[in-house]
Parts: C-alpha cells; structure tokens; sequence
C-alpha cells in the first residue's frame, strides 16, 4: 500500500512515453537552433567566401559580426551538443537492452561528441569575439598578434574538434545505433518472405521458389 500523499512509481509505459516525448524535443531543437546557428554563422562571415578560406578577414568586420558569431555558436551548443547527448541518451535506453556493449560503446562515444563539441563551441562562444572586439582598437603589431591567436582558436575548434575528433565519435555513434537499428530490418525481411506477392489483375498467382 502506498502511503497518502505519494505518487505511484511511472510504469513503463509512461516511461516510454517521456522517453519519447523527450527524444522528439531533443529533435526539434536540433533542427531549429542547429539550422538558425548556421545562418547566423553564414551572416557573421558575411556569406563571402573568401572569409571561410581565409577566416582572419573576418576581424576587420567589427561588432556586428562579432556578435553574430557569438550566438552562432551559442546555437550551436545547444541544438547539436546538447541536443545530441538527450537524443542519445533516450536511444540508449531503448536500444540496451539488444545489446548492452555495443549500446553502451556507442554512447559513450556520443557523450564524447557532446562534450568536445561542446567545449569547442563554448570557446568560439566567448574568445573569438572578445578578440575580434580587441582587433578594432589594437596597434598594427597588436593586430598581427590577435590574428595570430584568432587564427589558432578557429583552427583547434573547427579542425581539431568539429571536423576531426567530432567526426569519428559521431562515426562511431552512427555505426552502432546503425548496428542496432539492423536487427529490426533483418526481422522485416524475414517477415516480408511471408507476405503474398501482390497480384496484377488477370494474371494467375505464382510462386517464387
């Protein structure tokens, strides 16, 4: 008996249901700040090419796109780091039980997205722009400096972390709920040699052996 004044324990099916209710959000948000970080990024650049190849030109822009970048990555933290760790977390809990190991393994390597991806993104969040704001009143050698420092924060974030180490935890998560979800269409092909094949009108049924 439980005693007045306690709730009863959420059954599975209500687990579930919040699971899913949270997997759907962690979603939603991936999509709607991941995409509106990346236009915000695309303005702070000024959508010029020659800025991506060469991202020190960038420091000339002043505040405005010192500011753009900020909540650019500020958007890119929350709808592809911390997003992702939800979603992963709500997989594994459905997914562990075919296969603690590789569900385990895979989500480890998620959290590890999450993290470094996170980081990386805190640290564009607060030291690019502090330096781009730097680079407007700074001497001629004061400005080689600060390029120098801008130059090496972008390439540890956006190449070390986002486009190297990122890339193969976000690989390694992929492959094993890829793995996991693979039972589930091995089942509907074994499934699918028990359906009858569809018939076209006037034309006798036939076996296929």
């Amino acid at each position: 008996m439980l005693e007045a004044g306690l709730s009863p324990t959420k059954g599975p099916e209500e687990s579930a249901l919040t699971l899913r209710r949270a997997g759907i959000g962690a979603l939603v948000v991936s999509i709607s700040a991941g995409m509106t970080s990346n236009l915000l990024f695309l303005a702070a650049f000024q959508f010029r090419l020659d800025m991506f190849l060469e991202p020190t030109l960038i420091l000339a822009s002043g505040a405005p796109s010192a500011e753009l970048l900020r909540w650019a990555s500020v958007l890119d933290l929350f709808g592809y780091y911390f997003a992702t760790a939800v979603l992963a977390y709500v997989l594994w809990r459905q997914l562990r039980p075919r296969n603690p190991l590789i569900a385990d393994l895979s989500t480890i390597a998620a959290v590890g997205y999450a993290l470094a991806g996170g980081v990386g993104a805190a640290i564009l969040a607060t030291v690019a722009p502090m330096l781009m704001h730097a680079y407007t009143n700074a001497t001629t050698a004061g400005r080689a400096v600060i390029a120098a420092q801008f130059a090496t924060v972008l390439e540890v974030v956006w190449r070390a972390i986002w486009q190297f180490l990122d890339a193969i935890l976000l690989t390694v998560w992929w492959l094993g709920i890829g793995w996991l979800f693979h039972q589930d269409h091995l089942r509907l092909s074994r499934l699918s040699r028990c359906w009858p094949e569809p018939q076209q009108p006037g034309l006798p049924p036939t076996s296929l052996g």
